[in-house]
């Protein structure tokens, strides 16, 4: 059989150019640190790896969530912290004011303070997170939450609450909707709220003392208004209001009055103190949610009004009180928040840790599928060298073989 010198040639330069590939194949895989360059070297494992890097990247992802929400719940915890700061401020002036030595002038000045801290609250309520944001406008961020329309303050965002994905099935909120934070103020004790007529004329002061029956006070006194009436300065009555219409059958009848001795009705308690006129009335109902901003300008109010006579001076001491209790609940309110923004930081840095962990699971198994073994391709290198450099020889060896090389 007749061999052609291109068989030939053919044949000696195969198994180089395979040699050459795969040593350039041992070279990159040593380059790259990756076992498998493409899908075809393994196609299963190639698969594996794809699924592994798109949870590593969204691994990542959650990582830099969770950076996000820690940076906006740190910015709202501070607009928390200025607001219980005004409001405790605002407490120790209402206590400060409630000094029979001072004058209307004094209380004035007061005001004057409650009015500037009434207008660092509002700048608070507009605070902006690191991109612009309005914090607490709920969904509505590039909305400026609290404005001031005919002096009041209203709300401009909505009840939305942004939450975040931080991992595969947990979202945590990176904020609340400002009707939540600076809108929704118990009024009272949180449960009922008391108020003096405003054409009484004795010093009498009522304050709340607090349920005594929880069960009936849910059963008997929700849903209803009362009202404290003197017939004269030592016999009261107490009448039910529902829907604005006053009960033919009065709670209580010709009661005797003591100052300062609890009057209780329907599972709670009110406390009414001095000496009341004949016609004097004082109210109690249900709390109502209140703004922050109502409660100082309230304050305000209050500090700005005459205390000359002793009916002046009953009422400034019954509103100072009310003031006083609606800054306790404020106050209260602002920490539930602060706890609740706690409580969701602590489940950040719970779920980064998780993360963290899964991540580096992931990563390892990702290295145990795809990373090359340089040890392993140390030795796989040298042997593809060797390999080539004996199909180079052999070739030569080859070409040399023929019978002109044996003529001369």
């Amino acid at each position: 059989m007749r061999i052609s010198t291109h068989s030939i040639y053919q044949r000696g330069v195969r198994p180089i150019t395979d040699r050459q590939s795969n040593l350039a194949k041992v070279q990159e895989q040593i380059s790259s640190g990756r076992k498998i360059l493409k899908p075809a070297d393994d196609p299963t494992n190639a698969a594996r790896l794809m699924e592994l890097n798109k949870q590593i990247q969204l691994n990542d992802q959650y990582g830099r969530n969770i950076i996000i929400a820690n940076g906006r719940q740190g910015i709202e915890e501070n607009a928390l912290q200025e607001s219980g700061d005004i409001l405790q401020r605002a407490r120790e002036l209402t206590i400060q004011a409630n000094n029979a030595a001072l004058s209307d002038e004094n209380r004035q000045s007061i005001a004057l303070e409650v009015r500037q801290l009434r207008q660092q609250m509002l700048d608070i309520a507009n605070t902006k997170d690191g991109d612009g944001a309005y914090l607490f406008a709920g969904f509505n961020e590039q909305t400026q939450p609290f404005t001031l329309d005919n002096g009041e303050v209203v709300y401009n965002g909505d009840q939305g609450q942004r939450l975040l994905q931080v991992g595969p099935s947990r979202q945590v909120a990176v904020g609340d909707p400002g009707d939540a934070v600076f809108m929704s103020i118990r009024s009272g004790d949180d449960q009922f709220q008391v108020g003096t007529g405003v054409r009484n004329t004795g010093s009498g002061a009522i304050s709340t003392g607090g349920i005594t029956d929880p069960i009936a006070f849910q059963d008997d006194f929700m849903g209803h208004e009362y009202r404290v009436d003197f017939t004269d300065a030592n016999t009261f009555d107490v009448v039910e209001i529902t829907n604005g219409v006053e009960s033919a059958t009065q709670v209580l009848s010709n009661q005797v009055y003591v100052a300062g001795q609890p009057i209780s009705f329907r599972g709670m308690q009110v406390i009414v103190s001095g000496t009341p006129a004949d016609g004097d009335e004082f109210t109690v109902k249900t709390a109502q949610n209140n703004s922050v901003f109502k409660v100082l300008d309230n304050l305000i109010n209050t500090l700005e009004s005459p205390s000359g006579t002793p009916l002046e001076r009953a009422l400034l001491t019954g509103s100072l009180a009310n003031a006083l209790t609606d800054l306790d609940q404020g106050l209260q309110h602002l920490s539930q928040l602060q706890g609740s923004i706690g409580s969701r930081m602590n489940a950040l840095d719970a779920q980064d840790d998780v993360n963290q962990t899964f991540n580096l699971q992931l990563q390892e198994l990702e290295s145990k599928i795809g990373a090359v073994d340089y040890a392993e391709a140390a030795t796989q290198l040298s042997e593809e060298l060797l390999g080539l450099q004996a199909a180079q020889q052999s070739f030569l060896k080859i070409q040399g073989l023929s019978l002109f090389s044996y003529l001369s």
